[in-house]
């Protein structure tokens, strides 16, 4: 299915209490719904005006009514309109529904409903563009439609839901990113233009923002500083070494350092602002090289972008 294809509408749906039902929804690839009160033929052919007063009748004074009402005429008139989702087991789940609605014929239980839709494209935690629906990933106002108590609803940030399950981006996101990626590209060129000593203290600012505390230097007086760092949080020791500028054979004699001591050190922090051609560390092997557009993003997300900014001023 494309994202033309897919529906412009969404409703939220909970297969029963505690969604009791979802795991013959999921199985068969179906829409479980209650409402017991609703006799067999009317929920095959549905009559919205007699299903409203069997609703009301049943509430009386009670609220909720009204709620019922529009429930089951989402679930009961054309629901094949609408993209239906649902929250469990800490995954957004989508499907698409076909009309028509078929009353069960063992009758509701623990584990399915009263009636049920069954769906045209089946229960996916899947974007179009295959990005696992996680919950912890996706926006709060489009999770926090889970706590809804009633059956069937619209989410209010339904747009937000579309367009996460057709695997768009949200147009401010878009353009925020496009402008850090601008300000992270001029944030690059600047660095290449910093001292030798401003970049290793650069280098030692990232280190420290990002939980590595210095615990000792050699070499404090020239160019091409040894680092050990510390983070006590993992409980790691690394090697950096800090060069304007390097080819492939410096990274090799400085691994080839880092590997005589791996008693000590648990990985290697290489950062250099200028590097001849491309460097790349051994397969399976600690090595981090902070070069190019990692050097800017690490420089822009640790806040440091401002700081590179005054030592060109």
């Amino acid at each position: 299915m494309t994202k033309d294809a897919l529906q412009n509408s969404v409703r939220y749906v909970k297969n029963g209490r505690n969604g009791q039902w979802w795991k013959a929804a999921k199985e068969n690839s179906q829409i479980h719904l209650g409402w017991k009160t609703i006799p067999r033929e009317l929920l095959q052919a549905p009559d919205l005006i007699a299903i409203e007063r069997i609703i009301k009748n049943y509430y009386g004074t009670k609220r909720g009514a009204t709620q019922d009402v529009n429930a089951l005429h989402d679930a009961l008139d054309a629901p094949s309109r609408h993209i239906w989702t649902t929250f469990q087991d800490g995954y957004m789940w989508w499907c698409t529904a076909k009309d028509g609605a078929i009353p069960n014929p063992r009758g509701e239980s623990a584990d399915e409903g009263n009636f049920w839709l069954n769906c045209d494209r089946p229960w996916s935690n899947r974007s179009l563009n295959g990005t696992l629906l996680a919950m912890p990933d996706l926006p709060g106002s489009v999770t926090k439609t889970a706590g809804f108590r009633g059956t069937i609803c619209t989410p209010r940030a339904w747009q937000s839901v579309l367009r996460i399950i057709r695997g768009e981006t949200d147009p401010d996101a878009a353009n925020a990113g496009k402008a850090r990626a601008n300000y992270e590209s001029a944030v690059l060129q600047m660095i290449k233009r910093l001292s030798w000593k401003d970049f290793e203290q650069l280098i030692d600012l990232i280190l420290t923002r990002s939980g590595w505390v210095r615990i000792s230097t050699v070499g404090k007086t020239r160019e091409g500083v040894d680092i050990d760092a510390e983070n006590v949080a993992v409980g790691e020791i690394a090697f950096v070494q800090v060069k304007s500028a390097a080819d492939q054979g410096v990274l090799a004699n400085y691994i080839e350092r880092f590997e005589q001591r791996r008693d000590y050190y648990a990985r290697m922090i290489f950062a250099v602002h200028s590097p001849t051609g491309m460097l790349t560390p051994p397969p399976d092997t600690p090595v981090q090289i902070w070069s190019g557009d990692l050097l800017a993003r690490l420089a822009v997300r640790t806040g440091l972008g401002e700081w590179v900014e005054t030592r060109l001023a």
